[in-house]
């Protein structure tokens, strides 16, 4: 089941066409000269923005999506009216001194792209951006237009470095010994770094819960922007989120979309990573950044009063208690686990368990066992079950999106991620610069394409033959979007559509009327008997978390997760409601890459910017 994300509308936004009259040869474009030309017109128009001296650069129709650069925030500006609007009033009011472009040099992979059709002629160019404040980057997508004038479909401004703040990496990096005379301070590196974690002389400014990607890549960003962090989690190990998941588990997502900020995965690492894996790389990486990390440690009590919050902690039975500035909750993009309850349960013989806590599939060989629910873990489970000589039934109650992991994944990430694709900072900055309106368009087409029965579409066809629903995702829009928008209901197939188009995994459609002591009855009548009843029901939104740890916010906090009105994700790295209270979560790409807008909103804002 999703999680309720209180999502707005997308509308979906295809790129431009024109007819052109006397469109110019595209072997004659100097794509480079082009760029030049347009981003000193565009420095002009932004002088003083208004609509009017917006319509020569920027389409009718077209966005401005900017990453905390121009504002705190995240925003996506759409049509010339809007984003003057934006650059007059949201920015002016804000924190723009001057803005800067300059085309990108000395980075021959970012030189400009050109791209040509009968009816589009475009170039993807990459660009520096500077404020008083900040170094930031963009990417400008041009379009030729009908009269021939060069003008901006979409813009992305995006901030990745403070001025008088900079990382601690790359030509920044720390010295890392004490040479010469040490008797003013005779420890060592590891002996710094132990008492440095211990905080028993002070307080960190950021507390984190929860040390899974979320918690340990924006903590990985404050560690190097010099802010004092800690990561307190529940299990007794970093990585046991991902070790404690279902035995058969393995990522969905490939290894180019995965990588962490600062250690990439190795050349050596798998397409899909198995969970545990995971768990032993997130336990190195803690380590290797040197991140604070306390294991088997719970919040129990809190409160937040002038600027700062009061967290009493329970670490291995002994009690602490901290005051940081900042909370984030990297508890995972989802809250607790939903687990609902239908009549008739108490009289049940059998075992229900919630796939959060469901293992060893071993144990029901030979065994009939129902899961409910029809996404990912659902199918995995199933698949599972199914390997371990057992009989499982998947129950399905509302349509899935379901895309296969060897041909419609790949089609999702194009060029952009793949072993031969460009690094992953090109393709972060290339994938998160479209607004997502845009990006639901595309994927518009590449679902429709997908239906082709060469493709995904004979699978598509055999499941609904065996009674198996599937949808398109929203407005034919496909697994990414539905993600975004409702946070659950896909299935990226590994191989268990083809055991319910076989039989292997059965299926029922409709909704339990109430259990029995052999199993569950359906509101059509129909009864199924089985040994064991597995919850794949998903999880509740995070703000259910938030409120059960930290009781003072319960009412503050806003709806975690789907989009907002521009299009921007709600509440997720943005303001939660709650001043000094941060929700950090989603996939490890969109940790990878929204863990430094955290990062950097925080350290504005403790180094007086904001």
């Amino acid at each position: 089941m999703p999680v309720d994300t209180h999502s707005q509308p997308l509308q979906a936004v295809p790129p431009p066409t024109f007819r052109y009259k006397s469109a110019p040869d595209p072997a004659t474009i100097n794509a480079s000269e082009v760029v030049v030309d347009y981003l000193a017109r565009l420095q002009k128009a932004i002088e003083k923005p208004t609509s009017l001296s917006l319509q020569d650069v920027i389409l009718a129709e077209g966005f401005w999506r900017d990453g905390i650069f121009l504002t705190w925030d995240l925003r996506t500006s759409r049509g010339v009216d809007n984003i003057g609007q934006f650059l007059a009033k949201d920015v002016s009011s804000k924190r723009l001194g001057s803005l800067k472009f300059k085309p990108t040099t000395g980075n021959y992979k970012r030189l400009p792209i050109l791209a040509a059709s009968e009816s589009a002629i475009s170039i993807l160019a990459y660009i520096d951006v500077e404020s008083d404040e900040g170094f930031g980057e963009g990417v400008i997508r041009l379009y030729l237009d009908s009269n021939n004038t060069w003008k901006a479909f979409t813009i992305y401004t995006t901030l990745t470095s403070l001025k008088n703040h900079p990382e601690a990496s790359g030509a920044n990096r720390p010295h890392g010994g004490l040479h010469g005379d040490q008797s003013s301070n005779p420890t060592n590196w590891k002996e710094r770094l132990a008492a440095f974690s211990e905080f028993t002389t002070s307080d960190p400014t950021v507390l984190i819960i929860g040390a899974g990607q979320a918690g340990l890549t924006v903590a990985a960003r404050l560690g190097r922007l010099g802010i004092a962090t800690l990561i307190v989690d529940k299990n007794p190990r970093v990585g046991d989120n991902w070790r404690n998941r279902y035995h058969s588990l393995v990522l969905h997502d490939p290894v180019w979309y995965d990588h962490l900020p600062y250690i990439p995965f190795p050349k050596t690492w798998p397409i899909f990573t198995p969970k545990d894996k995971l768990g032993d790389w997130l336990e190195f990486y803690a380590r290797s950044l040197e991140i604070s990390v306390w294991t088997s440690t719970t919040p129990v009590s809190s409160s937040y009063e002038n600027g700062k919050w009061t967290v009493k902690l329970l670490r291995e039975g002994k009690e602490r208690t901290l005051s940081p500035k900042h909370v984030i909750l990297a508890t995972g993009h989802s809250g607790e686990p939903n687990i609902p309850t239908f009549p008739g349960q108490e009289v049940y013989k059998g075992a229900i368990t919630h796939s959060s806590k469901w293992s060893n599939p071993e144990r029901l060989r030979g065994k009939k066992v129902l899961v409910v629910g029809a996404g990912n873990t659902a199918h995995d489970i199933a698949q599972s079950l199914y390997s371990n000589g057992a009989y499982p039934t998947i129950i399905q109650r509302s349509s899935t999106h379901v895309l296969s992991s060897k041909v419609g994944l790949p089609a999702l990430l194009g060029n952009t991620y793949c072993e031969n694709g460009p690094d992953v900072e090109e393709a972060d900055l290339q994938f998160f610069s479209l607004p997502n309106a845009v990006v639901k368009a595309a994927h518009q087409v590449i679902i429709a394409d997908l239906k082709d029965p060469s493709k995904d579409g004979a699978t598509i066809e055999g499941l609904n033959k065996a009674g198996f629903v599937t949808d398109d995702g929203p407005d034919g829009a496909g697994l990414l979007i539905k993600y975004f928008d409702v946070g659950g209901s896909y299935y990226i197939d590994i191989g268990a559509s083809a055991m319910i188009i076989n039989g292997k995994i059965g299926v029922k459609h409709g909704r339990l009327d109430r259990f029995t002591e052999k199993g569950v009855l359906f509101e059509d009548g129909q009864e199924l008997e089985a040994e064991e009843v597995v919850l794949a029901t998903g999880y509740q939104n995070m703000r259910t978390t938030a409120g059960a740890i930290f009781p003072c916010v319960k009412d503050a906090v806003k709806p975690v997760g789907g989009f907002d009105a521009e299009g921007e994700f709600n509440t997720l790295f943005r303001d939660s409601g709650h001043p000094g209270f941060w929700f950090m979560g989603m996939n490890l790409a969109h940790c990878r890459w929204y863990s430094r807008f955290l990062a950097l909103r925080i350290a504005g804002q403790e180094f007086g910017l904001h």
